[in-house]
């Protein structure tokens, strides 16, 4: 089977890369590496160029099926060819901060016993059914720039499926059944002893790198469900 090699798993960092184009077609392909981040897990793909023979090519979207990463391209680039990508780093930055900063503090309110999460972004976090209130979210406030302030470097691991307790974390469990079974190495993403949990998504090394928190606020729903929503600064 064609495989893309994910490089953003290694090293959120790389905004530069050389690769092969192995599969090509009308205005997409398939590259035997990439940094680019697919579409995913609430995340939005990655976008910027390649460059081929001194020619910009504008990467548009970038969508991961099975083991390979399609590229969608403002222009056809041939097979075989080889090209040079470069990723809007300004996006990328911006997301990075704000996954691990969901990362965090949705281990605070778990903490904090707000009940299981049932949906996350970039800008909410939903609990249902919770009894998250008004002093939870000054105290996680608080406590996420305390964080941040300490500059705790956040470590990425690989862990055998068959090793990993999730315990009775439903959420967890969840998003473990989603996971193919044919998937038995896992990624994880630990902040500290705040947060951690499987995650291919692309964060920052350290919290300091997060910034703190402009906004958070609290909106109660029918049925126990409380809402979440919070800003970074920067």
């Amino acid at each position: 089977m064609t495989e893309s090699k994910l490089l953003f798993t290694e090293n959120s960092y790389i905004r530069e890369f050389d690769a092969e184009v192995i599969l090509s077609g009308p205005k997409f392909v398939v590259l035997n590496q990439t940094t680019f981040y697919p579409e995913g897990g609430g995340q939005p793909s990655d976008t910027g160029k390649f460059v081929v023979n001194d020619e910009d090519i504008k990467v548009l979207k970038v969508i991961k099926r099975g083991e390979m990463v399609f590229h969608y391209i403002d222009k056809d680039i041939k097979q075989g060819l080889w090209v040079k990508g470069i990723i809007d780093w300004n996006k990328r930055y911006r997301y990075m901060r704000l996954h691990s900063g969901e990362h965090l503090l949705t281990g605070l309110f778990e903490a904090r016993d707000s009940g299981p999460k049932v949906f996350s972004s970039f800008e909410q976090l939903d609990f249902q059914p919770s009894e998250i209130t008004e002093e939870t979210i000054k105290k996680v406030w608080t406590n996420f720039d305390e964080i941040v302030e300490k500059n705790i470097p956040i470590e990425i691991y690989y862990i055998n499926r068959d090793n990993l307790r999730v315990g009775e974390d439903l959420r967890k469990q969840s998003f473990l059944e989603k996971i193919p079974q044919s998937v038995q190495k896992l990624r994880i993403i630990r902040i500290g002893e705040y947060a951690e949990t499987f995650c291919m998504g692309t964060h920052v090394r350290s919290t300091g790198e997060i910034g703190k928190i402009r906004d958070l606020h609290l909106k109660s729903k029918k049925k126990g469900k409380k809402i979440v929503y919070f800003k970074l600064e920067g």
